[in-house]
């Protein structure tokens, strides 16, 4: 990094508010990505409304489409919640999941380390030595690594044996207060902010409750009672034949070969207690869930509003039409806000289209950077380009100023 470049985030990171966004890149390669399945949910659905499917049919093959879902994005947070991982290096090759796992975990442990030790670092006593970690993902890395190390963390949830989730659990400070001279001194805080629900979530006489695992787990039971087609496999053989992906019709086809069909009112009963947005245009089931969303959106939205704000957006590619809409807004009407938005590929050719949707040539905008200065740009790299030489400049200067 520059001396000009890493001098403008030096002064970012001392005096301003800082976000995070927080996408499903950042938890790869351990997690996959989601593929084609929420457009298969949708045209399910579609299929449903026209009458063009029958009602067994209908529920097998959501069936199928939420065990692909699962199998991608929730069933590993088992090995997640169990890892002890204490190697400091990385592996060489990402082909099994452990080598997946350590990988993925220790790009996380860096960020969250080394962020906190720059939030210690904070000169500035006009901006709290917080930050907020807005994120779409619901595994449970950041729960995960926060813990292990031992930092401070809001998530929401208060209490000990009935964890309850309340929007007025967030933007609390904590200060450390020494034993022999009471000296008081504020501690880094992070805010996490789960917009799509997480996979600990539960409800429970109208609340979010804290679940653990447990919920992931009956699915992950259910699940190992059912034969069922591997979407994914099919799905990545027809691109390998034809060079595109299936579509609904191909899939109904082939799960209707299925005999005997199972019963699968207990696994989709069981996966549906999850609270999370599932990846279709009709995310939500519960109005309780949906007010939360909702409410999450508005603390974002209210984030950037604020002055002398910056937003970093990662492992996230702006298709969220909710997160995006806010974005734009605050971009245009927030004249102090600053946004990075940090890419996997040089191009950004994802996020760019996406932003393209709504109109808007966001290269435009002088308030808005990216941050993709090569191809595979991911959280590890980003710690290495941007966090590590940018807390040694900080510890530098804090010393030589002191």
């Amino acid at each position: 990094m520059e001396d000009k470049e890493l001098n403008h985030q030096k002064n970012i990171f001392q005096d301003c508010n800082i976000n995070f966004l927080i996408g499903s890149g950042l938890s790869n390669p351990f997690f996959g990505t989601l593929g084609n399945i929420e457009t298969w949910l949708e045209e399910l659905e579609d299929l449903k409304s026209k009458k063009s499917i029958n009602d067994d049919d209908y529920l097998l093959v959501k069936a199928t489409l939420y065990k692909t879902y699962f199998d991608v994005a929730m069933k590993g947070n088992i090995e997640v919640h169990s890892a002890k991982i204490t190697s400091d290096e990385y592996e060489v090759k990402e082909i099994t999941s452990q080598e997946k796992l350590n990988n993925t975990y220790k790009a996380y442990k860096d960020f969250f380390k080394t962020l906190n030790h720059i939030l210690y670092e904070r000169r500035s006593n006009t901006v709290n030595k917080q930050i907020n970690l807005f994120t779409t993902n619901i595994d449970i890395f950041n729960e995960k690594l926060l813990e292990d190390l031992d930092l401070q963390y809001n998530d929401g949830f208060n209490g000990i044996f009935n964890k309850k989730f309340s929007l007025s659990n967030f933007k609390k400070s904590f200060y450390q207060k020494s034993l022999h001279y009471d000296n008081i001194s504020e501690i880094p805080v992070f805010n996490l902010l789960k917009i799509h629900g997480s996979v600990t979530w539960e409800m429970q006489n109208g609340n979010i409750n804290f679940s653990n695992l447990n919920i992931v787990e009956d699915v992950n039971h259910e699940i190992s009672k059912l034969s069922l087609i591997d979407i994914k496999k099919l799905n990545d053989n027809k691109w390998k034949s034809d060079n595109r992906n299936l579509n609904i019709k191909e899939i109904v086809d082939e799960i209707d070969k299925t005999d005997p069909k199972p019963n699968v009112d207990d696994f989709i009963n069981s996966y549906e207690k999850l609270q999370i947005v599932n990846p279709t245009k009709d995310k939500f089931r519960d109005t309780t869930f949906n007010k939360n969303y909702y409410e999450l959106l508005r603390l974002f939205a209210n984030e950037l509003e604020k002055e002398n704000t910056v937003l970093y957006v990662m492992g996230f590619s702006m298709a969220d039409e909710h997160i995006r809409e806010i974005t734009i807004r605050a971009i245009k009407s927030n004249p102090t806000l600053k946004i990075f938005l940090v890419s996997y590929t040089k191009s950004a050719d994802d996020i760019i289209a996406n932003f393209l949707d709504d109109l808007v040539d966001i290269k435009s905008f002088p308030n808005v950077e990216f941050i993709c200065p090569e191809d595979g740009f991911n959280m590890r790299k980003f710690n290495e380009h941007l966090l590590f030489p940018l807390k040694d400049s900080i510890v530098e200067y804090n010393k030589t100023n002191s």
